[in-house]
């Protein structure tokens, strides 16, 4: 007795794997990939297949009620077809792809997935003719041009996938929007945060839809792990911590804007995902090649009641490329978190599997089909007149840039290198309310540094000044 509950203690507590397929799949209730002892996807002799693995079946169609719609269980029978996703009487969401590169192919496969009748793509544009003519010929395109301009004055499109080398992105979505184009951008939106405002007024005053492509919070895993967290499954939250490294040559950083913008928003935005809050401060300390681009960088995040993110990112290296989301009553963690396909947790894992099936089309980038749920978010979003995306607002671009400009400013990034660095009035604040003694003149003293620093004056020299004892005046002589 006592060895057989010594066994029943050692057993694995993970209960099995719950799989939320985006696309049905044929499992039957006496078939499926079940062992020939009745347990799902183990052998007997692995301890961790000692208790029973259900599998569930969650399936996601489009545009749904809610983002976690569910409509079958385990065991359930779901019918192979082209009506997984649903269909509506709206209009053909034509897109125009500027510029063709691996992104935009992979784009173009995950508008591959979705009903012909949500989304085509009618126009591309590269810089070589020989490009875009082929980009035509995989994808069925029927306008190919060599210039921006002439894409944007194409009368039969009505949105653009915006996908250059990041310093371009401004450019290129004020040339959209003056011509009257919605616009999905890749991120970074911009390359500063005046550079966000700009646009995101001019987006504003046109009515038109404007998303920076932040495509992980489109897909299911990162709603799901929404709703978890919503219904208190993690209890208090308290740190996220993420680590995104591949090595990646300088002189192509360099075109990217540097590691921050390229890898670091991916972290910081999960943590606003989590969160739902603005920081309250950031730390960062990093690395900085000899021409002012951003190698690594360690990033943490404050926010109210001491909940943390610690965001580590590095072109020179590989990291772990995880995420970890710790509550007081439990973790979730996500494996290429920028673009996850299962939740793992202490007692569950929870898949999400690409949509395509069998039939799955190849990309460049890893999960990148996962960019059709951006894609139905964008047509859904212009077919209710809205100009923005719940997913991803327009606050939250802003914010992302403004966290980007600082963490830039703090590392001496590009044209923050030889900036000369601006006096910090909360701290001048701060020490002044230590000095001090009586209540009634701190308002006063505020004041009185606030003026300082806003002269370019040293505090420390005129307080020396101000202490010094007054000199005696000698009367001319009579």
């Amino acid at each position: 007795m006592f060895k057989l509950i010594m066994c029943l203690k050692s057993r694995s507590n993970k209960l099995g794997v719950r799989c939320y397929q985006n696309r049905p799949s044929s499992i039957s209730r006496s078939g499926g990939a079940r062992s020939r002892c009745g347990f799902v996807g183990g052998d007997i002799g692995d301890q961790n297949m000692w208790r029973s693995r259900p599998r569930q079946i969650h399936i996601n169609r489009f545009p749904p009620s809610s983002k976690l719609d569910c409509r079958a269980a385990a065991g359930s029978k779901a019918v192979q077809g082209k009506g997984e996703w649903a269909l509506d009487e709206g209009p053909t969401l034509r897109w125009g792809i500027a510029p063709v590169s691996l992104m935009a192919d992979d784009f173009a496969a995950a508008l591959s997935v979705l009903p012909e009748q949500h989304h085509r793509i009618v126009s591309c544009v590269a810089a070589y003719q020989s490009h875009a003519l082929a980009f035509a010929e995989r994808h069925q395109v029927e306008n190919v041009y060599t210039s921006f301009e002439d894409l944007a004055k194409c009368p039969n499109v009505d949105v653009v996938y915006i996908s250059p080398l990041n310093p371009q992105h401004s450019e290129l979505c004020h040339l959209m929007l003056n011509h009257d184009k919605h616009v999905l951008c890749e991120k970074p939106l911009c390359m500063t945060e005046e550079q966000v405002t700009k646009l995101l007024e001019k987006a504003r005053t046109r009515g038109l839809f404007l998303m920076e492509g932040m495509w992980p919070r489109c897909v299911p895993a990162y709603h799901y792990l929404r709703h978890q967290i919503l219904r208190n499954r993690l209890g208090e939250l308290q740190t996220v911590r993420c680590s995104l490294g591949l090595p990646v040559s300088q002189g192509r950083l360099a075109l990217y804007g540097g590691v921050t913008s390229d890898f670091g928003v991916y972290g910081m935005q999960l943590a606003l995902w989590v969160f739902r809050e603005v920081p309250r401060c950031l730390k960062v300390s990093g690395r900085v090649n000899s021409e002012h681009v951003d190698v690594a960088a360690d990033i943490e995040l404050c926010f109210t009641r001491g909940k943390r993110a610690f965001i580590e990112v590095s072109a020179e290296k590989k990291l772990s490329n995880q995420a970890i989301i710790q509550g007081k009553n439990g973790t979730i963690k996500m494996n290429n978190y920028w673009c996850p396909t299962r939740l793992i947790t202490e007692e569950v894992d929870f898949e999400f599997p690409l949509p395509g099936g069998e039939q799955m089309p190849p990309t460049h980038y890893h999960n990148r089909l996962g960019m059709c749920y951006e894609a139905e978010e964008v047509r859904n979003c212009i077919l209710k007149g809205s100009n923005e995306s719940d997913d991803f607002s327009h606050n939250e671009s802003l914010l992302l840039a403004n966290l980007m400009d600082t963490i830039h400013a703090e590392l001496g990034v590009g044209e923050f290198a030889n900036r000369r660095q601006i006096p910090d009035l909360q701290r001048q604040i701060e020490k002044v309310q230590d000095i001090v003694e009586d209540p009634e003149e701190l308002a006063s003293e505020t004041c009185r540094v606030v003026q300082d620093v806003g002269s370019d004056g040293s505090l420390e020299t005129k307080q020396q000044q101000e202490e010094a004892p007054p000199r005696s005046k000698v009367r001319d002589a009579p």
